[in-house]
């Protein structure tokens, strides 16, 4: 956009020109497509409270990427990572990879008092999607894998924090008044990723999150698991659930092992 320009000077030739200066930059389809995507809310806002006549974004079309972005993290991966990984990192570890939250928004808004330890559920907090209606909280099972964590994180914390991962520097630097971001988990994360001698994946927390999708999907119907984790049966399809080793493995009538990096 020209310096300087006002809102309602902007023209449906600027956002085709904003575009295409986004892929000249060699940026990832998803993240154009993304970014063209808040332009055009921002814009449709504006036309909402009549700062403007039209949006000037409606005519930039956009392609999104077919391609899954998500790995899937093996659980041998993840008992290498809860090994180097201290107590508040073992719960960020288990919530993200065995309950399927999203981090950080979901796992450090979580607080004991959303545990009911009786029926085994959780009331998780989505910060991300409150908005929308009839969201901003959901229920979800508290998975076997992830009741032993549970378990030994509330002994630890239970008496000492209101937030399951009791670490409010996270919560400080995630929360922000633009919205959650990622802060220095990724950082720790990357540490964490070294001490344990495993090499990373793509979109470390969200292909964790993938994983577990990916594995309840094997046992139960795709609308409950949705239910569970908190997103559609389409971005589901679209962007979460994964084809696996053991897929293939089993397809092919033989067993799969991990190699040993």
């Amino acid at each position: 956009m020209p310096e300087g320009i006002r809102i309602n000077q902007i023209t449906a030739g600027h956002a085709k020109e904003f575009h295409e200066k986004l892929k000249a930059r060699g940026m990832a389809t998803t993240t154009i497509h993304k970014r063209i995507q808040f332009a055009r809310q921002f814009m449709h806002d504006a036309v909402d409270w009549k700062i403007i006549e039209e949006n000037p974004f409606l005519k930039v079309k956009t392609q999104k990427s077919s391609v899954k972005v998500n790995e899937f993290v093996p659980r041998e991966v993840v008992d290498k990572l809860m090994k180097k990984a201290n107590p508040v990192w073992q719960v960020i570890l288990g919530l993200s990879r065995y309950g399927g939250l999203r981090t950080p928004s979901e796992t450090l808004s979580l607080r004991w008092e959303d545990i009911d330890w009786e029926m085994s559920r959780m009331s998780i907090p989505e910060p991300k999607v409150e908005h929308h209606e009839g969201r901003g909280i959901r229920s979800c099972p508290i998975f076997p894998e992830l009741r032993s964590i549970l378990d030994e994180a509330f002994e630890i914390f239970g008496d000492k924090s209101e937030y399951v991962v009791a670490a409010p520097q996270y919560r400080a630097a995630a929360n922000t008044v633009m919205g959650w971001k990622n802060s220095n988990l990724r950082t720790e994360m990357t540490r964490l990723l070294r001490r344990a001698g495993v090499s990373g994946w793509p979109r470390l927390f969200h292909s964790m999150r993938a994983s577990r999708q990916t594995e309840l999907q094997r046992e139960f119907p795709l609308h409950v698991v949705c239910s569970w984790l908190g997103n559609s049966p389409r971005i589901a399809q679209q962007s979460y659930l994964l084809v696996t080793e053991d897929d293939f493995a089993k397809a092919a009538g033989v067993a799969w092992v991990m190699v040993e990096e």
